[in-house]
């Protein structure tokens, strides 16, 4: 096997322990709420928390992959958010619980970013979209499996212990990257003359930067247009991350035991539309222009996430509701690989930073998610309004797309205009 493939097996697995130790605490909301004494808005307000420290630490961790490379980044932020996990296991009321929280995002803010710097050192080009297909599906079939799995830990040994089980994954997973994976393919022994002919021949870089162009940057409508347009679709995704579980067994009545399978079968539509976005993005690359490639896939999820979230508000029928409920997630979910992908065209050498970019001034909608969905569920008993709200949010995304330029490659004052 090609030891770049072994890079993308580190990476999905990387992205599964991720969204498991993310996920599970909208899985064990209502035993964590019943125990702690929690309302709704409450617990979304510790959701956001970890939204604004996840937000804070994007840009530096994007940053830090660029100029020192993923093996030591992950290496150390996945331990850091691993010990947080635990701790989340041990708070005792909202206080603690939004400050161990907080600190767990600002560990898991550099996971996507370092593995976008890793991808642009180790794939050529024309496999990027597949790669980062394949990293956000390991991603969706860890945020899948997490509700079916959590619920289950929980009935046995109760919602703590599901965090400190959930935590020992990514102790284990960081000691292998650390001892396997090398920053550039040319360091590596398992890497053959051919794969690494293969590599450098659609790779547009060649070393880790020592700077960051921040002015250059902050300055790129590229960026900007991105940051928006990404705000649109964590919006939505947090619904599912904090609420789905909830959302499931409040508004359409399913049995506690039955949750995770629904949850899971929900969630699995989005890992399965991730793989076909990127599979389609890379297939139109080789055939149109690279603006339709990255655009047409990625407009269509979000008019098509907006299109069936109205229904799954609306419909009384439940399983109808949750049918359409399930195809929006997926639509929603196959931009991902695209918009990720994208970074890696606009960013170039920077692809960790301008990735950094925009997940964390696009987590502005997943900021506020998790908090204003909670409050409004409270005040209004409904949850009509924030799915109905989610739609519009997606559709002003994909109307955003028409903004970004994923040709043109971001380019400091220093740096030679790209072939």
């Amino acid at each position: 096997m090609p030891a770049r493939y072994r890079v993308l097996g580190f990476m999905f697995v990387l992205m599964a322990v991720t969204y498991m130790d993310r996920v599970c605490f909208g899985a064990t909301a209502g035993a964590m709420s019943d125990e702690l004494g929690l309302t709704n808005e409450q617990l979304g307000r510790a959701g956001s928390f970890f939204v604004l420290g996840y937000v804070l630490f994007e840009i530096p961790g994007g940053f830090l992959a660029d100029r020192f490379g993923a093996r030591a980044l992950l290496t150390r932020i996945v331990i850091w958010w691993s010990a947080f996990t635990a701790l989340t296991g041990a708070a005792w009321n909202l206080t603690s619980l939004i400050a161990i929280r907080f600190l767990f995002g600002c560990g898991e803010a550099g996971a996507f970013p370092g593995c976008a710097s890793a991808v642009s050192y180790w794939f050529p080009a024309r496999e990027r979209g597949r790669a980062q297909a394949v990293i956000m599906f390991g991603s969706r079939i860890g945020f899948a499996m997490t509700s079916w799995i959590a619920i289950a830990l929980m009935t046995r040994w109760g919602w703590r212990a599901v965090y400190w089980i959930f935590a020992v994954l990514g102790i284990v997973w960081a000691a292998g990257w650390r001892s396997w994976f090398r920053n550039d393919p040319e360091e590596h022994p398992g890497v053959s003359a051919a794969e690494l002919a293969a590599i450098r021949g659609g790779r547009r870089i060649a070393a880790h930067r020592r700077g960051a162009p921040w002015a250059t940057l902050l300055a790129n409508r590229n960026v900007w247009a991105l940051s928006a347009m990404y705000s649109g679709y964590t919006w939505g995704l947090y619904f599912y991350i904090q609420w789905l579980p909830t959302y499931i067994q409040n508004a359409r009545g399913v049995e506690l035991g039955a949750v995770g399978t629904v949850a899971a079968a929900v969630l699995l539509c989005g890992a399965a539309a991730n793989l076909a976005g990127g599979w389609l993005s890379d297939r139109l690359a080789a055939r149109v222009a690279l603006r339709t490639a990255r655009r047409l896939p990625a407009m269509a999820g979000l008019l098509g996430a907006a299109v069936f979230l109205v229904p799954a508000a609306l419909l009384e029928n439940d399983l109808l509701a949750l049918i359409c409920l399930a195809v929006s997630f997926g639509a929603a979910e196959s931009i991902l690989a695209v918009t990720w992908a994208a970074c890696l065209d606009i960013g170039g050498a920077h692809a960790g930073v301008v990735s950094g970019a925009m997940n964390s001034f696009g987590q502005i909608g997943g900021a506020l998610a998790p908090w204003m969905i909670g409050l409004m569920v409270d005040r209004s008993g409904s949850w009509q309004l924030p799915l109905l709200l989610s739609a519009a949010y997606y559709a002003v995304s994909a109307a955003l797309w028409l903004f970004i330029e994923p040709e043109r490659m971001l380019q400091t004052p220093h740096e030679p205009t790209a072939p």
